[in-house]
């Protein structure tokens, strides 16, 4: 079985994100085509970016943090609606890129009770999700 690794986690509520981090919107990541779209213009894809796996795992790897030289951070707000429309695969093989690649931190924004959601999704698609908050 897979895990998430240490590159997924919960945004508490008591934890500001990094000023550096940048944002994701899950109300447009509900599709593969969606999360496509956002991830693209959120990190700066280039414009030969092919909008597919592949192509995303490509140009994650060239994402960097604020200091060009680091990973990057990233919110993703409305979490629990990520690939929600999506055959769970599609959410394992986000999560195989993630946990594969040194890219940096996934924070998933949501209400505790909304994030029980990804949380079984990522059991569903064969990963271990990070711990979530008590609702």
């Amino acid at each position: 079985m897979n895990t998430t690794a240490h590159c997924i986690r919960p945004l508490p509520a008591s934890e500001t994100a990094p000023a550096s981090a940048k944002e994701i919107l899950g109300t447009r990541c509900r599709t593969s085509i969606g999360l496509f779209a956002e991830w693209a213009g959120a990190l700066g894809f280039p414009d030969w970016f092919g909008h597919n796996w592949d192509g995303f795992e490509e140009c994650l790897r060239t994402v960097t943090g604020p200091d060009e030289s680091g990973p990057v951070t990233l919110v993703l707000r409305n979490a629990a609606l990520l690939l929600e429309d999506e055959d769970p695969r599609q959410l394992g093989i986000l999560l195989d890129i993630l946990s594969s690649n040194d890219f940096g931190l996934l924070l998933l924004d949501d209400s505790a009770d909304d994030l029980g959601q990804p949380a079984r999704r990522m059991t569903a698609a064969g990963f271990t999700p990070p711990p979530m908050p008590e609702g």
